[in-house]
């Protein structure tokens, strides 16, 4: 089984390799100044490739917030839903 927060924080820290792993978990596009449309397309991509699922953005980017992804990622890895779909 995947340790989701481990994974997670993997996949932020290789679109944002300048965050320190304490700020990985509060890290969202508000906060990050480097957040823009290409990083989000990144973290969604490596993200689905890390978890096995698909993401579905909601056209907020607000909602990719590491703190919003953790307990849906957690909820879909635990469903065991192969390619399930994540809801952002």
């Amino acid at each position: 089984m995947h340790d989701v927060k481990k994974n997670l924080t993997k996949c932020f820290s290789a679109v944002f390799p300048e965050l320190l792993p304490e700020e990985i978990v509060t890290a969202s596009p508000n906060t990050v100044g480097a957040w823009d449309s290409l990083s989000a397309v990144t973290l969604m991509a490596l993200i689905e490739e890390e978890f096995g699922i698909k993401l579905e953005p909601d056209g907020e980017l607000g909602n990719m917030s590491f703190e919003n992804l953790l307990p849906r990622i957690t909820e879909a890895v635990r469903s065991q839903i192969p390619a399930g779909t994540v809801h952002l």
